[in-house]
């Protein structure tokens, strides 16, 4: 499987070309504290954290003891940068082959990571692995049957034969977790409205904002980027290029 590289989405850039309004980040801080078992202290780990942009206000918010891991030495700079009272902890970390303890972990997050390894079992199986009995993982993602026609496929239709074989379906997120062991799985989708206009979501394809795009032709990707424009202005309000699905799996580890 191809994959691709994040040395080539600038750190500095992440952030600006994925934008959280504060009523989705208060959304999803509700949908976490939902699905945590709550105790005095939490251990809770962001893996594939990038930025810190859930790490920081889980731990500034939610009050847990966050360790946020990345395989990216630029995202965690940059991390460290933002948490000005550095109230995360920050490793670096191959998801697949973790070093942490057994049962060091009361939850596990992830966003849109499983679809970057060659088999997202391999993660799932480490979650489980350094999660406590009784713990709680949760899986933030967009499925490949609610991204297959988002504009960032529609107008760039190379990144779907690439996104067939790395991302997963809903399905098969759910059957991946109940594989490694976890019980009481299910999954919420939400329907969200990331962008505030569709030149902010041109602007976040401009920058390859969603890693498929740093997979295609380089002639494929010029070729995407004047038809989405010529899209936007003949289509104006179109509400499509709004929004996106998300779907959140969770799961817990038997006590």
């Amino acid at each position: 499987m191809k994959k691709a590289n994040y040395d080539d989405i600038a750190a500095d850039t992440f952030d600006l070309s994925r934008p959280i309004s504060e009523e989705r980040l208060k959304t999803w801080l509700d949908l976490i504290s939902e699905n945590v078992n709550h105790k005095e202290k939490i251990e809770f780990l962001d893996l594939g954290c990038g930025t810190g942009r859930f790490s920081i206000p889980i731990a500034k918010r939610l009050g847990y003891s966050v360790t946020g891991a990345d395989n990216s030495e630029e995202m965690l700079v940059k991390a460290r940068k933002k948490d000005e009272a550095s109230q995360v902890k920050w490793d670096i970390q191959d998801a697949t082959s973790l070093s942490y303890p057994d049962a060091s972990f009361d939850a596990v997050f992830m966003s849109h990571l499983l679809h970057h390894v060659d088999d997202p079992s391999d993660i799932v199986n480490e979650c489980y692995r350094v999660l406590r009995p009784g713990g709680t993982i949760l899986n933030r993602y967009g499925s490949m049957e609610d991204i297959r026609d988002d504009p960032e496929h529609r107008f760039f239709p190379g990144t779907i034969e690439f996104d067939e074989t790395r991302t997963p379906t809903l399905k098969q997120v759910e059957d991946i977790f109940q594989n490694a062991g976890f019980k009481d799985v299910s999954s919420k989708v939400l329907v969200e409205e990331p962008y505030p206009s569709p030149e902010v979501r041109l602007r976040g394809a401009e920058l390859k904002f969603t890693s498929v795009l740093t997979l295609i032709d380089q002639s494929e990707f010029e070729k995407g980027l004047e038809n989405f424009r010529k899209y936007i202005s003949d289509n104006p309000g179109d509400h499509w290029l709004l929004e996106d699905r998300m779907t959140l799996t969770s799961g817990k580890k038997s006590d």
